[in-house]
């Protein structure tokens, strides 16, 4: 483990390898499951959710920085290896925040385990689908004009999208390895349609949810927020931010805030 005045990262054990957990602040436990980037480790959306929680990251694993596994296939794999990463990180009855594919992933494990969380806050989730405002689709465009679909200002992201000149050549190829594992890990899970069948299953997620969506969201347009609102027995509200779809890296305060005006809803 490395530690930092409240800043911890760690590895566990999950199966035969393992995966990365940030954690961060003091306070009642809230956990952060990252959305198509990876975890952002250190970032300000986690730095002022840590104000007033205790914030734990796990990092799933194929995403950066935990290791790629090759048994990580299809949609019931993935459901399955987050209910096991819940119950390694101490995470299984806490609060989630959970971003994008990783709220699609809270959503399929809400709806089997429904003592999985004890309330979501959902951040531009995918999982159902809308065939008049369709989710774009990531994949069939080259991987240097993705950024500019997943956020309204990419240099946000920078340290995802690009490689630090100032690296041994060793750690940029580390780092290049593993942003093409996050890219395939995510791809896995929305390519070639992200619709896995949700709508039948999510009168079953019994938690309170709240969503909080990007306005600028080029990837999974904003329109479709009434879906969950309409689908989710105990929807506790939305908000809306100046952002594209990676809300928590494009407008981190912002963000932050609707959060925590949600988690406020459902104590």
């Amino acid at each position: 483990m490395t530690e930092t005045g409240l800043r911890s990262s760690r590895t566990v054990a999950f199966r035969d390898g393992e995966i990365a957990v940030f954690e961060l602040g003091e306070g009642p436990v809230i956990g952060y499951l990252h959305g198509m980037l990876g975890n952002p480790g250190a970032h300000p959306f986690l730095e002022r959710l840590a104000l007033h929680h205790r914030v734990v990251a796990p990092s799933l694993p194929g995403f950066m920085p935990s290791p790629w596994r090759a048994d990580l296939r299809f949609l019931y794999d993935w459901v399955v290896a987050l209910s096991e990463v819940l119950d390694v990180t101490g995470l299984a009855g806490a609060p989630m925040v959970a971003s994008s594919v990783g709220a699609m992933l809270a959503l399929e494990v809400a709806a089997v385990r429904p003592e999985a969380f004890d309330r979501l806050v959902l951040l531009s989730p995918l999982g159902l689908w809308d065939d008049g405002n369709p989710v774009t689709d990531l994949f069939a465009m080259p991987s240097f004009a993705q950024r500019e679909v997943l956020l309204d200002d990419p240099s946000r992201a920078a340290a995802f999208f690009e490689d630090d000149l100032s690296a041994p050549p060793e750690v940029a190829l580390e780092h290049g390895v593993a942003r093409y594992h996050t890219r395939r890990a995510a791809a896995s899970l929305v390519w070639p349609l992200p619709d896995h069948g949700l709508a039948d299953r999510i009168h079953r997620v019994t938690c309170p949810v709240g969503v909080v969506w990007g306005e600028h969201d080029r990837f999974n347009p904003v329109l479709g927020i009434d879906l969950y609102g309409r689908a989710l027995p105990r929807w506790v509200g939305r908000k809306t931010v100046v952002a594209g779809h990676c809300l928590e890296w494009d407008a981190p305060e912002e963000a932050a805030l609707a959060v925590e005006e949600l988690l406020a809803k459902t104590d």
